[in-house]
């Protein structure tokens, strides 16, 4: 069977025939599908990044303060982390490398091209006894080999589902009615809501409690992070619990995940290699804090609902871990004009330090219109706006402010 893909300017024709099988067990139903994305993307090239910086330099420009001799330094940074390494004499003016824009400092001359391809596999039946059983998997085509650790499986019955999934699956992740969405701003992102904590990895089970009423809870269960068994892993017997509830066509989730680290997942003391020239950001991290490690909690709240036809939706997330902690926020609306899907969402994001109250935060607003052009054809325009604040980048090009468009051209079979 022959498939072509034919590409010509913005637009992409597809042919595609389709794929009939007959199962091993007459109970299984297989099902297939998939899409092909084409992209155009436009952002703001700058800033270049700023000329290199010392660590006297990044500290002076982080606190606020000026330091006066080679001492100073040293003892600023045993003061913000008692547990670095003594910073050796010299090392105080070591290179300290800034950060560039999303295009390096180059000058943008045309659109940054891109696609994207998948194909959707399912196997799903119910057996004579009540055992209901599923299989699926997504093969993203673009990137085969993070595909060969994936798998999901689903048993279900009068004790409701079980999902066993590799990359343990999250009760946080279950009960997130709103906040997953892929805000692409094509530079510094300091990242959507965590679906899970570091715990929560390897092959892990999610049962799905048996609805009452209006309720779904799910209890999730990641017994080892290393997938081995072995008491070497960084994180064992993670448990996430969460919920969701329909109450007066609004949808709420919360969910709630904690993973306690082995020595493996411990937050690692600075020594002196860390404190001797490299990036802002990395020094940033050592000095002040900013790993996500340790022992972790995640707690998740978000709601949907419906007014008129407009739908409305808002969320909260907060990861807190032995070093940094990191905050989402976000609100969105949405509605269809005529044939048009129009979307509009603010999210606000903050990574906390550890040490001495600093944080990066951004800032993002984003646009989005789509519509069908025929039966399994979608066209899509986006365009994000972020305010960006790194502490790292104090010493460098500072604030920065930077817009990402898209057109989108997706074909699904």
């Amino acid at each position: 069977m022959d498939k072509k893909i034919l590409l010509g300017g913005a637009a992409a024709l597809i042919m595609a025939g389709s794929l009939v099988a007959t199962p091993a067990s007459a109970s299984i139903e297989l099902s297939f599908g998939g899409e092909a994305k084409l992209t155009a993307g436009f952002s703001e090239c700058g800033p270049a990044a700023a000329a290199a910086t010392t660590i006297e330099g990044l500290l002076e420009a982080i606190d606020g303060a000026a330091l006066a001799d080679e001492q100073a330094v040293i003892d600023r940074v045993a003061a913000i982390n008692t547990t670095a390494a003594a910073l050796g004499a010299g090392e105080f003016d070591s290179a300290v490398s800034h950060a560039a824009g999303p295009c390096n400092g180059a000058d943008r001359s045309g659109a940054d091209w891109g696609f994207s391809k998948e194909i959707s596999i399912g196997a799903e039946g119910t057996l004579a006894n009540g055992l209901s059983v599923a299989f699926s998997d997504t093969l993203d085509l673009t990137d085969t080999a993070a595909e060969t650790g994936s798998f999901e499986l689903v048993l279900g019955g009068a004790f409701g589902e079980l999902k066993f999934k590799d990359g343990a699956p999250s009760a946080v992740d279950a009960a997130m009615v709103t906040g997953k969405k892929d805000h692409d701003v094509n530079g510094s992102d300091l990242g959507n809501h965590d679906t899970e904590t570091s715990g929560s990895a390897g092959m892990g089970i999610l049962w799905n409690v048996p609805s009452v009423g209006d309720l779904d809870l799910y209890v999730g269960y990641a017994p080892n992070s290393g997938n081995a068994g072995l008491d070497t892993a960084a994180y064992e017997n993670t448990f996430s619990i969460g919920a969701v509830m329909e109450v007066a066509g609004m949808s709420i989730g919360a969910g709630y995940e904690a993973a306690s680290a082995e020595t493996a997942g411990a937050c690692a003391e600075v020594v002196a290699g860390d404190l001797v020239a490299g990036t802002a950001a990395a020094l940033t991290d050592h000095i002040y804090g900013g790993d996500y490690c340790g022992d972790q909690t995640l707690m998740y709240v978000g709601a949907q609902m419906s007014a008129g036809d407009i739908g409305i939706d808002v969320s909260y997330s907060h990861l807190d871990t032995d070093e940094a902690d990191k905050t989402v926020m976000n609100i969105g609306a949405s509605t269809t004009v005529s044939d048009y899907d129009v979307s509009i969402d603010y999210r606000t994001t903050e990574k906390e330090y550890e040490l001495t109250g600093i944080a990066d935060e951004q800032d993002v607003i984003a646009v989005g219109l789509g519509t069908a052009l025929g039966d399994g054809v979608d066209l899509g325009l986006s365009f994000s706006t972020s305010d960006v604040t790194l502490q790292s980048e104090k010493a460098g090009a500072g604030d920065t402010d930077f817009y990402f468009a898209e057109a989108s051209l997706t074909v699904g079979f």
